[in-house]
């Protein structure tokens, strides 16, 4: 028996966890396999991982306040170590009593903020986040699939488009700004519903744009991006997926019944100002991005102005369940950059945090090592510990 398996056998798994805030701080090393504490908990032996723009901010302290306040109304007050990673793919190990799903099925599902996550060789889930994998992705497609696309399904939500139901009567059009992960589940969310959607993207994404069903696709860079934004309306809906922030409602002369972004600064001002304060410095913000908003011009349909929203990543039974059939139906990928194994987290890491990532980055926790792994801090992307 190698030491890789006694290791699992012994309840210990290998994770990557950060014991304070900051750099240096994110480290290989073992830890406790998580253990049932509720009828409907799951215990997963993680495939593969994906790493998510929350997590690099989360390793920094990103919404620390606002988790340990959800982490106390549930009455788990341990905020280290800390355990990052928010989706995965895997092997049931343990069930408890209330759950659908027995040992050995391969299932895919997501982890809130507020919990333990999912880079390590095992995560403990609630029942409801979730479900069979689509047979039709691998580890890698699926393992890196759950949190962008239902951070796209609260976004469409938001926009009032309910995410891949039949086609309206008319046809919705829709900008989509951004082209990362949760733009590019969205764009796939949306043609499936039956919008027209354009696409502002950088010029090297437009094919994969059009060839997702967008109408048109727009070069971020181009001189005259501004012009075309204007004119290619107007839109039902703008999604904000690429961080330009509520203020970018009014930034431009164009038509839009709703701005819905995924950059609010209600994290960073509870942060700042503490959960009561920075609340009402973000509902502040919203308020004068609304402003903002109706300025830009009237709405397209209907007689309220236009107006921002914020969205927010939420695990959904049902959004898990669509996803999982539309990818079986062909409807629905993943676009991977490149997975790394388990013990190579800190290289993982240094390219998720770079500005030039085409794809999803992932960790495989599937594979055995050859040699011993190195504990060891991750790297940032200009060489110094993090």
């Amino acid at each position: 028996m190698s030491g890789w398996t006694r290791g699992l056998n012994a309840g210990r798994m290998q994770a990557w966890r950060v014991h304070a805030y900051g750099p240096g701080e994110l480290r290989l090393e073992q830890a406790r396999v998580p253990t049932l504490r509720a009828p409907d908990d799951v215990l997963v032996r993680v495939r593969a991982t994906s790493l998510n723009p929350l997590d690099l901010g989360m390793i920094g302290g990103y919404g620390a306040r606002v988790l340990n306040t959800l982490r106390k109304l549930e009455g788990a007050d341990v905020e280290f170590p800390l355990v990052v990673g928010r989706d995965f793919v895997g092997e049931v190990e343990l069930a408890g009593a209330e759950t659908r799903l027995r040992p050995g099925e391969r299932v895919w599902g997501v982890v809130p903020p507020h919990w333990q996550g999912a880079h390590a060789q095992y995560v403990l889930v609630k029942n409801r986040w979730i479900g069979p994998a689509p047979r039709t992705l691998s580890d890698s497609q699926a393992g890196g699939a759950l949190y962008a696309a239902l951070t796209a399904c609260a976004a469409l939500r938001a926009a009032g488009l309910p995410p891949a139901r039949r086609p309206a009567r008319r046809s919705t059009r829709v900008l989509l700004l951004g082209l990362g992960g949760v733009g590019h589940a969205a764009l796939q969310l949306l043609v499936c519903g039956g919008a027209q959607v354009v696409v502002g993207c950088s010029d090297d994404l437009r094919a994969r744009a059009t060839e997702l069903g967008a109408v048109a696709a727009l070069d971020r860079n181009s001189p005259d991006y501004d012009r075309l934004l204007e004119e290619s309306g107007p839109y039902e809906a703008i999604l904000d997926c690429a961080g330009a922030g509520g203020a970018e409602a009014g930034a431009r002369r164009w038509r839009f019944s709703r701005y819905v972004t995924l950059s609010s600064p209600l994290l960073r001002e509870t942060d700042a100002h503490g959960v009561l304060e920075g609340s009402l410095r973000a509902a502040g913000s919203l308020a004068n991005q609304c402003a903002g908003a109706a300025r830009a011009g009237p709405a397209p349909t209907g007689p309220c102005p236009p107006h921002v929203r914020w969205a927010y990543f939420m695990p959904s039974t049902e959004h898990i369940e669509m996803l999982r059939r539309l990818a079986e139906r062909g409807k629905f990928s993943v676009q991977v950059e490149r997975t790394y194994p388990w013990w190579e987290g800190g290289a993982a890491y240094e390219r998720a945090g770079g500005a030039h990532a085409r794809g999803k980055i992932l960790l495989d926790f599937a594979v055995a090592p050859t040699h011993s792994p190195t504990h060891s801090p991750t790297h940032s992307p200009d060489g110094r510990d993090m």
